[in-house]
Order: C-alpha cells, then structure tokens, then sequence
C-alpha cells in the first residue's frame, strides 16, 4: 500500500461535528499523524483560523472552495471571481430572486444587505463581522475589490435547486456553482475548486496522486476526493458520494476523521 504524505479534509460535517467542534481525540491523532494536514474549506479564512491555530498546522489550507490558498501570514494563491461576471451575477440575482439572503466575500470582509436569522446562524461560525451595504454599489464603486465568494441562502431546497439551474443556463464562462449545504449555493472562480486546490498544493510538494488522502462529505467535495489516491467518504455522506470513496469511515459526530486516519492511514490502534 502507498504511503500517504499529506492529508486533506473538508471541515463542515467531516472534520467537525454537528456543533461545529473538534473533539480532543480527532485533534490528538492528527497531531500524532506527524503528516501534512490541509483543511478545504468553502469557508472564509477567518472562519478556519481557530482551527488552524487550535491543531497548529504549518502547510497550505484551503479556503472559499479553492478561491484562496494560503499558510500562516502568507497568500500562496488566490482565485478572485471576474468583476464584471460579479457585478452581473449580483444584478441578475436581485432582479430575479429579491427574497433571496445575498452574501458577498472579500479577502478580509463579509457584505450583507440585511442581518436576519441566516445571517445570524452563519455568524456562529465565524469571528466575522458582517458589513451591512448595498451589494450592487459596492461593486460598482470599487472596481478593484476582489470578492472570492458569492453566497446564497435561503431555508426552501428546492427554490436553491432552481436558482442553481437558471444561474447555469446564463453560461457564465469564468464561474463554478456550488451546493455546499442543504440551504447554501455558493458561486467561485471556476478555477477556486477543491480539486484545483489539492493539485496545486501536491505539484508545490511534488507529490503524486496515489501519496494523497482527503476526508468529505458533500458534493462541492466530489472534486476533492477523484483528486487523491485514497478518498475517505464520511458515514454521513450521500450514497452518491460513497461510490467514489475508495473507503467509508465513520460519521462526522463519531470521530470518522480519526478513524479513517488511524484505520487506513497510519495503521494505528484504534
């Protein structure tokens, strides 16, 4: 069997719980791992950074989908959506879908146009605190803003599912959309994905395909794991997801990252 060199995984409903925490066994064996541990995330950097300091990670991490790579105190990569495909993703959205929670992300702030209980719930999961503008100006009056990340929320899945598909039949060339969530669709930089991510990473430490791992559960993970030479899918995953897993391992709230690592990783006591 090839030996793994570096680990990749995504956070929400993999690595974390779902009360968004880590518990102290999933942080002792990855620690003890003594392997490169990346975490690839949809999330903002700020949304990652407790956990970054709280299992003291040295390499590359991975957030906005792929939208930006980077270390401590160091932007390795990023992936900016194009402004004119932002601003007329921003106009067509309000147009079309003005009941819709419209979020937009920057390298360092979160802009909102209102604060209501999806906002609110998004705010337990990161130190951000959201900036209350009107979004179309925002764009219009700094052209030089870099946003990375176009978040759409709203509590009806199948309103979601038919946002998705009338924003893909407009052919935006430089964009990919996202179902992160049962209730989020998030819009990148088609070339912010976590596939794209995981390669540049393994080509920056000239590793190959069969010496990488990564843990996921969703479908804005798919990407991730035909990337690597082991893909981990969480018990908690679709049964879509589990056919591209090359192994299952336990669900997200029974420490299914620490039993995958010490199972098929690192072989060690369980």
């Amino acid at each position: 069997m090839t030996k793994i060199k570096h680990i990749f995984s995504d956070l929400d409903g993999t690595l974390l719980d779902d009360q968004g925490k880590i518990s102290q066994k999933t942080q002792e064996v990855i620690e003890n791992s003594n392997l490169p541990f990346s975490l690839v995330s949809a999330r903002a950097p700020q949304a990652m950074e407790e956990l970054i300091n709280q299992l003291n990670l040295k390499s590359a991490q991975v957030a906005f989908n792929g939208g930006l790579i980077f270390a401590k105190n160091e932007v390795i990569k990023t992936n900016p959506l194009v402004h004119a495909s932002t601003q007329k993703l921003i106009k067509t959205i309000k147009k079309d879908y003005p009941e819709i929670n419209l979020s937009l992300y920057s390298l360092s702030d979160w802009y909102v146009e209102k604060i209501d209980a999806d906002i609110k719930q998004e705010m337990q999961f990161t130190p951000q605190v959201p900036k209350l503008v009107n979004l179309e100006a925002l764009v219009t009056e700094r052209p030089r803003l870099e946003i990375f990340k176009i978040l759409l929320i709203t509590p009806n899945e199948i309103k979601l599912e038919e946002i998705k598909r009338h924003l893909e039949k407009l052919n935006f060339p430089d964009i990919i959309i996202q179902k992160t969530w049962e209730t989020y669709l998030e819009i990148t930089h088609l070339e912010a994905q976590k596939a794209k991510a995981v390669q540049f990473i393994a080509q920056r430490e000239r590793l190959e395909q069969r010496e990488l791992a990564a843990f996921g559960d969703n479908e804005n993970d798919l990407s991730m794991l035909k990337a690597v030479g082991l893909p981990i899918v969480m018990a908690n995953a679709s049964d879509d997801l589990k056919k591209i897993g090359k192994v299952i391992t336990k669900s997200n709230t029974e420490d299914g990252v620490a039993y995958g690592i010490q199972k098929y990783i690192t072989d060690s006591s369980l």
